[in-house]
């Protein structure tokens, strides 16, 4: 069989497959945007399988080697700095720590901490030109992560506070101390935010041409 048939069968393929109302999931297309699917046959013959090309554009950071290391090597440092400081702060054994308000906002943070640290998994070891999937999961994944660390860290400050105006007690200083590492930890939480926005990014265009007869997959960032 042809080139040109193999194509035409995979149109052909391509429109049965939505004909029959077929269709992939929101994460599925999130995770393939960017590629183009034809459907190829198997090396033995026996039916036919799906190849995924990526037609994409890439994503550069504008920055040198060396100061696209040491941006990877600030955001580790400071992203321990704010683990340190909330750890800190909601393992000390206050009556602070044991009041539910107090308690649901460091409950609310802890995810989006674990959500920096996620993105920093995908962030660190990218390449200086990423796909779609690599850009989302890595810098906009930390911008959101980071932004939304600052606001539920701050709102942790404000119940700190509260239960401190609202429980006059011997330990102020200490209640103060546990407030203060939460207000310190969102700074450096929003710090990242601020750096990580002001990193340049350019659109190059991929040279890769989809298939004849391909479907490409779309998502949004």
């Amino acid at each position: 069989m042809s080139q040109k048939d193999r194509l035409q069968d995979s149109l052909r393929g391509t429109t049965a497959k939505r004909r029959s109302g077929i269709s992939h999931s929101k994460a599925y297309h999130r995770h393939f945007e960017g590629y183009s699917e034809v459907i190829v046959p198997k090396p033995d013959g026996k039916g036919t399988r799906i190849q995924r090309i990526y037609t994409g554009d890439y994503y550069r950071q504008d920055l040198p080697r060396r100061q696209r290391i040491l941006i990877r090597l600030l955001y580790v440092a400071l992203f321990l700095s704010i683990a340190f400081l909330y750890m800190s702060s909601a393992s000390a054994p206050l009556a602070i720590n044991s009041t539910w308000y107090v308690v649901l906002a460091q409950a609310v943070s802890l995810p989006f901490l674990v959500w920096i640290l996620i993105a920093l998994f995908f962030y660190l070891p990218a390449e200086q030109d990423m796909k779609i999937a690599d850009y989302r999961g890595s810098s906009r994944a930390l911008l959101k992560a980071t932004k939304g660390s600052a606001i539920c860290l701050g709102i942790t400050v404000v119940a700190a506070l509260a239960f401190i105006a609202l429980n006059p007690s011997d330990a102020l200083l200490r209640h103060l101390l546990c407030a203060g590492e939460y207000l310190f930890a969102g700074l450096i939480a929003l710090a990242m935010h601020r750096t990580e926005r002001k990193v340049r990014y350019s659109t190059i265009p991929n040279d890769t041409l989809p298939p004849e007869g391909s479907c490409e997959i779309k998502g949004s960032l």
